[in-house]
């Protein structure tokens, strides 16, 4: 039988965290340069859509690898005052800009969160594995002495 190399998990991992990010905001990125004429009539504006797209953008990144905590609700109404303030050129197109939101999720969700799921599992599986085969092996040396095993 030929020797099957083993696929690096961690990798894998990595890359469905990153392809998950891009596929939850593409959607939104694709609208706002379309529109961007729209949004940015001066430099600051640019520079407030900049700024709130950041801290959106790290929320998202967060929220996407599961590593958002929920806030309290002062906390995020703050954030969430912060953010309409800073972004407040593009709230005419809210409805349009929340459908590609969604339309980002949805596709997130089809195609990357069941592999992420799947990925941690089987990392988990690895880890677990090679606790109980060092245990198994040290029983069998207790026993057999420090001989090859």
């Amino acid at each position: 039988m030929a020797n099957k190399k083993k696929p690096n998990l961690y990798l894998r991992l990595a890359v469905l965290y990153v392809a998950s990010f891009l596929t939850s905001v593409l959607p939104l990125i694709i609208c706002f340069v379309v529109n961007a004429d729209k949004y940015i009539k001066t430099p600051s504006d640019a520079i407030r859509l900049c700024t709130g797209g950041a801290i959106a953008g790290i929320l998202m990144l967060f929220a996407t690898i599961g590593k958002l905590p929920v806030p309290r609700r002062i906390t995020g109404l703050g954030v969430a005052l912060i953010i309409a303030y800073l972004m407040q050129n593009i709230l005419s197109d809210l409805i349009l800009l929340l459908a590609m939101a969604l339309l980002g999720e949805l596709i997130n969700c089809i195609f990357f969160s069941r592999a992420i799921r799947l990925t941690r599992e089987n990392i988990l599986i690895g880890k677990t594995a090679d606790v109980t085969a060092t245990q198994v092996e040290e029983v069998i040396k207790k026993y057999v002495g420090n001989g090859r095993v």
